[in-house]
């Protein structure tokens, strides 16, 4: 006897294999996935964003929170409705749908299991809640974003990080296995929840990802709907197993060693950046040569000399990621990319405009100045500089009360 499925049910299964596929996250193993959604849905994107929704688009390219990513998931949707509706007509479909919603069911398992996973290391790591950079320190708090000010906050808390992390890395185990699966859906579920409210309560720019994430969550327990509903609202103690899927492969073999191939590649995605970098906890990772903050004690422009309240520039921020940052007495920043030109002795600095800017650079360590040489409309510019410990910033430090007085 064949199993009937609801159609919302069979639009819902579809839409998250087409989601899975084609909604791009940036894995380590398999980059190609972003190229594949950009060349095989970008034209469409484009002529549903225009024609459809009188949106004019720029640039197709599906990335977080875009209005891109907004279309494809519409038309992932539609997408989703039409092959079910076309399906009903395929006489074959009613043999397979079976084994095809509990492979996407497994697939969804796996998918959810790997971010949980994912997103577990790298707050354990330190990767996702990095260390506050000097710049942002010496930012003042209501100059600071909702989105960086969450993350800063988060940063600055290595015991946070772990804890919530562990609680994603339970939950993505659990979910490996069948006994434990319901377990690690509800843990799952309730860890998606919080991360959407986030989101959205800091305007973090990962609103619909976390969305989908939730979605699957959700989608996940609908084979256990009648045994929570029996035990959080009936509340009866006799609760029925869940019927076992269909077998997906004939030999017993083929389904142990396909299971393992994933969950291989699953924690070889998670843990290779880290594997790579050698850098399992991220606030004591190496930072390029003279990272950190400075408080500018002089400026010579050609023939003038200024110190103290008429300095135009309080600090500069040598940021890790190639960031040379300088914030003026009125706590604006003003950011440039450089890189070092190793035949010239020379940082290169590059605006937004393009336009660079040759700086020489000198370091005494004895008393932890630096000295920036450079040309600034014409005329001679020195700056001189001295390190500040911002480490030793309250925010960074490990204190910790059991009573308030």
């Amino acid at each position: 006897m064949q199993k009937k499925y609801p159609l919302v049910f069979s639009v819902t299964s579809l839409f998250v294999l087409l989601g899975i596929l084609f909604i791009p996250f940036p894995f380590q193993l398999i980059g190609f996935q972003q190229r594949l959604t950009d060349f095989l849905f970008g034209p469409l994107i484009h002529i549903v964003a225009d024609v459809f929704l009188g949106i004019q688009l720029k640039n197709t390219n599906v990335h977080s929170d875009s209005v891109s990513m907004y279309v494809l998931v519409l038309i992932l949707f539609v997408l989703s409705v039409i092959i079910v509706l076309l399906l009903q007509y395929v006489k074959k479909w009613k043999e397979y749908r079976d084994k095809i919603f509990h492979g996407i069911y497994l697939l969804a398992c796996y998918y959810l299991l790997l971010l949980l996973l994912k997103y577990g290391l790298d707050k354990i790591f330190k990767s996702q809640f990095y260390l506050p950079e000097p710049n942002t320190l010496y930012t003042p708090l209501g100059q600071i974003d909702k989105d960086l000010l969450y993350w800063t906050s988060m940063g600055t808390s290595r015991f946070y990080n772990i804890c919530t992390g562990a609680v994603e890395v339970l939950a993505s185990l659990f979910l490996f296995f069948k006994r434990t699966r319901m377990a690690g859906i509800l843990l799952a579920a309730a860890a998606m929840v919080q991360v959407a409210l986030i989101n959205f309560g800091f305007d973090i720019s990962v609103k619909l990802y976390s969305l989908f994430l939730l979605f699957l969550s959700v989608y996940l327990l609908y084979p256990f709907y009648k045994r929570l509903w029996q035990f959080f609202v009936v509340q009866k103690e006799a609760i029925p197993p869940v019927a076992k899927g269909p077998v997906l492969f004939k030999h017993p073999f083929w389904s142990v060693f396909i299971k393992w191939l994933a969950m291989g590649f699953i924690f070889l995605e998670a843990l290779y950046p880290y594997i790579k970098a050698n850098n399992f906890n991220d606030d004591m990772a190496k930072r390029p040569y003279l990272h950190g903050a400075y408080k500018v004690q002089q400026l010579i422009s050609g023939t003038d000399t200024l110190t103290g309240n008429d300095l135009p520039v309080k600090r500069f921020f040598i940021h890790r990621n190639g960031y040379m940052i300088f914030q003026d007495a009125a706590d604006n920043m003003q950011d440039y990319r450089f890189s070092y030109d190793k035949a010239e002795e020379l940082y290169v600095l590059t605006d937004y405009q393009q336009h660079k800017t040759a700086m020489a650079i000198q370091y005494q360590k004895a008393d932890s100045t630096i000295t920036l040489q450079y040309k600034k409309e014409g005329r001679e510019t020195i700056m001189t500089g001295k390190a500040l410990d911002w480490r030793k910033l309250p925010v960074l430090q490990k204190s910790f009360h059991w009573t308030v007085d």
